[in-house]
């Protein structure tokens, strides 16, 4: 009888150590989850403090906040595209490490090709003569 006890009580403390160690696990991997889409995220936005350093690189005060928001937010179960749009909406453009095209933007992204090409004529003429 002191037996059977005995395997009961091991029995029970087993099973409740193995419980333990699964929910640790599940939620070390929920953090690494979030971790890993808090990355994601900061790598593309642009800290508004510092000279071209995203919010994942940048240790500012502002990359700081916008860390922790975006951390709140996956908890809360936003997506990726949801977070970025509230934050393009309430800093605008100047957040986004890679601008959007617009038709205000336009000039922005033909430019560079057009200014490249005009000096690779100017170049052939030049070899010519």
């Amino acid at each position: 009888m002191l037996q059977q006890i005995n395997f009961v009580k091991i029995f029970f403390f087993s099973f409740f150590i193995v419980f333990l160690f699964s929910v640790g696990s599940a939620s070390e991997n929920d953090q690494e989850r979030i971790s890993d889409d808090i990355m994601k995220i900061a790598v593309e936005l642009k800290c508004l403090e510092c000279e071209g350093q995203n919010v994942y690189e940048s240790n500012s005060n502002f990359s700081q906040s916008i860390k922790a928001y975006i951390r709140e937010e996956l908890k809360k179960g936003k997506n990726t595209k949801d977070i970025i749009h509230d934050l393009h909406k309430k800093y605008g453009d100047e957040i986004l490490m890679t601008p959007p095209v617009q038709a205000n933007t336009y000039a922005l992204w033909i430019l560079p090709f057009f200014l490249l090409s005009f000096g690779f004529i100017l170049l052939l003429f030049k070899l010519k003569r």
